[in-house]
């Protein structure tokens, strides 16, 4: 009687988790494909691709690292993943806390009038209701 054996699956490392993905991002060699400079990923796609149940916060911050090595950022954008080249953040605007200097005095003697830009936080919802 032939004993059957289970396989053992193997689960990859943080770092060959980043090259997966980094290899699902780039595309296959022999496909024609735009350089990608940002890209949606949904939490299915990285559980597959990295063989997991679930994505615990200290696992995926090491493959951010990973990542970041490479010229990527990943991180969480509210419903789902994203990741974008850190070179293409470069020439977007940059701000500077200066330009509230005067509020954030205001803050630390606790004279700021939080209530007047509570509509800030509420603009994302009113723009979904929209459509």
């Amino acid at each position: 009687m032939a004993k059957s054996r289970m396989t053992r699956l193997y689960q990859p490392d943080a770092q060959e988790c980043a090259i997966l993905l980094l290899i699902l991002v780039s595309g296959d060699q022999s496909e024609e494909q735009r350089d990608i400079s940002r890209v949606r990923l949904a939490e299915i796609t990285l559980k597959r691709l990295w063989g997991r149940h679930r994505l615990t916060d200290d696992f995926f911050a090491e493959v951010q690292e990973w990542l970041f090595r490479a010229g990527w950022a990943l991180f969480y954008a509210g419903t789902t993943f994203a990741m974008v080249k850190t070179k293409a953040v470069e020439g977007w605007p940059r701000v500077s806390s200066k330009r509230l200097r005067d509020k954030l005095q205001d803050v630390a003697q606790g004279q700021f009038d939080f209530d007047r830009y509570f509509h800030l936080l509420a603009e994302h919802r009113r723009d979904s209701d929209e459509e």
